[in-house]
C-alpha cells in the first residue's frame, strides 16, 4: 500500500514539474529542453507526466515554425461539454474580437454542415457563443458571447443595424461646429484688442469636445477620440471648422453675407440709362427687377 501511495505522490511530483516549466515557457518548451530541465525524471516518468497534462487540457502540444514540437499552457477555456463544442469553442475562442466565418470553422474542425450547425445552435443556446453580422455583408460570423466585436465587423459608432446612421454624423457635425465657434466667439469677448490672443485662444483640443459630448450624454453610445476625429474630418472638408498642424481646431470665420445692392439688374442693364418712372422702360414693368425683388 504504502509503496503505491509513494508512486502516485512521484507521479504527482513529476505532473508538478513538467506543469512548472510549461509555465514558465510563454512561446512553449520541445521535448529536448524539457528532457534537459527535469534531469531527476526518468524518460517513462515524464512521458506519462505529459500524457497526464495533455489528457488533463492544462498543456497543448504546439507544432512550431521547422516542424519542432513544443509543450505549450493551455490557455484556451475549458468548456462543459462536447469534444465538438470544445473544438469549436477553441477556434471562436483564438480569433478574438475579429471573430471566424463558418467556413473556416468548418475547415478547422473537419465536421461536416450538419453537426457544425447543430454544435454551433447548441453553444449559442449555452450562451458561449454569439453571431455577429458584418457590415457589407450578408454572412454570420462568430465570437464568444462576453466579447465586443472589432470595428471592423461593426463599422463602428456611426452604423445601426448595417446602415450609416447619418441624422448621428450631422447631429455630431452641428455639435462639434457650435461648441468651436462659441469658443472662437469667446476667445473675441477676452480679447478685443489682441489678435494673437483671439487667434491662439479660439482654437481647442478634440479632447475638450469628446468630453463635453459626454458630460451632456449627447450619446447612448461610447464616443472614442478616433471617432470624434473622423467627425472632425467631416466639419473640415465641409469649411466650417479648421485644423493647425498641432491637432487643435477652432470654428472657421462665419461667412459674410453678399449685400442685395451687389446683385441689383440695374448694374448690369445695358438700357438702365433709357429707364424712367412712367416710361416704356420703367422700373414698374421690369422683369428682372421684379425677380430680384422676390428674392429679397
Amino acid at each position: 500500500m504504502s509503496s503505491i501511495k509513494e508512486e502516485l505522490i512521484c507521479e504527482q511530483e513529476a505532473e508538478s514539474q513538467v506543469l512548472q516549466i510549461a509555465q514558465a515557457a510563454v512561446e512553449g518548451i520541445d521535448m529536448d529542453g524539457l528532457t534537459s530541465m527535469t534531469p531527476g525524471l526518468t524518460q517513462d516518468a515524464r512521458l506519462k507526466a505529459l500524457n497526464a497534462l495533455l489528457n488533463a487540457k492544462k498543456v497543448i502540444l504546439e507544432q512550431a515554425p521547422g516542424g519542432v514540437v513544443r509543450v505549450k499552457m493551455n490557455s484556451s477555456q475549458q468548456i462543459a461539454g462536447t469534444e465538438e463544442e470544445q473544438a469549436i469553442y477553441t477556434l471562436i475562442e483564438e480569433s478574438k474580437n475579429r471573430g471566424i466565418w463558418i467556413k473556416e470553422l468548418r475547415e478547422g474542425t473537419g465536421l461536416n454542415q450538419l453537426q457544425l450547425r447543430k454544435t454551433l445552435k447548441s453553444l449559442e443556446t449555452k450562451k458561449l457563443v454569439k453571431t455577429i453580422k458584418a457590415v457589407g455583408s450578408t454572412k454570420k460570423c462568430y465570437i464568444l458571447f462576453d466579447l465586443e466585436p472589432d470595428m471592423a465587423l461593426t463599422g463602428g459608432t456611426f452604423y445601426s443595424d448595417q446602415q450609416l446612421d447619418s441624422e448621428l454624423i450631422n447631429t455630431l457635425i452641428s455639435v462639434c461646429g457650435s461648441y468651436a465657434a462659441s469658443r472662437r466667439k469667446l476667445a473675441l469677448e477676452e480679447f478685443p484688442n489682441n489678435i494673437q490672443m483671439q487667434r491662439e485662444s479660439s482654437y481647442i483640443r478634440p479632447q475638450e469636445i469628446a468630453q463635453f459630448i459626454t458630460e451632456k450624454r449627447l450619446l447612448n453610445v461610447p464616443l472614442t477620440i478616433e471617432d470624434l476625429e473622423r467627425i472632425l474630418e467631416v466639419a473640415v472638408l465641409d469649411g466650417t471648422i479648421e485644423r493647425r498642424a498641432d491637432g487643435k481646431i477652432r470654428a472657421c470665420a462665419p461667412r459674410s453675407s453678399i449685400s442685395p445692392l451687389v446683385s441689383v439688374p440695374c448694374a448690369v442693364c445695358p438700357v438702365v440709362e433709357d429707364c424712367r418712372p412712367g416710361y416704356v422702360i420703367s422700373p414698374q414693368s421690369c422683369d428682372y427687377m421684379k425677380n430680384w425683388l422676390a428674392e429679397l
